[in-house]
């Protein structure tokens, strides 16, 4: 099962490993692989913030494959935004890094013996 540092060093491997990916495709070397592993790691546990595991069936709706669908869809739409200004592209940037961490908590609670309900409690 995964703890909160599993879940922090997977968010920041895999959205960090994909930053610098995206700057190696556009021939640049940036921080932004850093700061997008750090912002993913500290993010990583959003899911467990919004429904605590306090109890083995903790897993809801905030843990669902229902809201994770719905987390990438938002993260698509976000990823096509084409922002003009230097703000809106920081934002982009941090709610794309934020949209990778939700997802990444969720593929490694996915791949446990409980895995994650279809929909869950509201």
């Amino acid at each position: 099962m995964s703890n909160g540092i599993t879940h922090m060093a997977i968010a920041a491997t895999v959205v960090g490993g994909a930053a610098a990916y995206s700057d190696s495709q556009a021939g640049t070397q940036s921080l932004k692989p850093v700061a997008a592993a750090g912002l993913a790691a500290a993010l990583a546990n959003l899911p467990d913030r919004l429904e605590p595991a306090i109890h083995p069936h903790h897993r809801q709706f905030f843990h669902s494959l229902a809201f994770g669908v719905t987390v990438g869809y938002v993260g698509y739409q976000i990823y096509e935004w084409q922002p003009v200004e230097e703000w809106q592209k920081v934002l982009r940037y941090g709610l794309l890094v934020a949209c990778g961490a939700y997802l990444a908590h969720l593929a490694a609670d996915a791949l446990t013996t409980r895995s994650l309900p279809l929909l869950g409690k509201l």
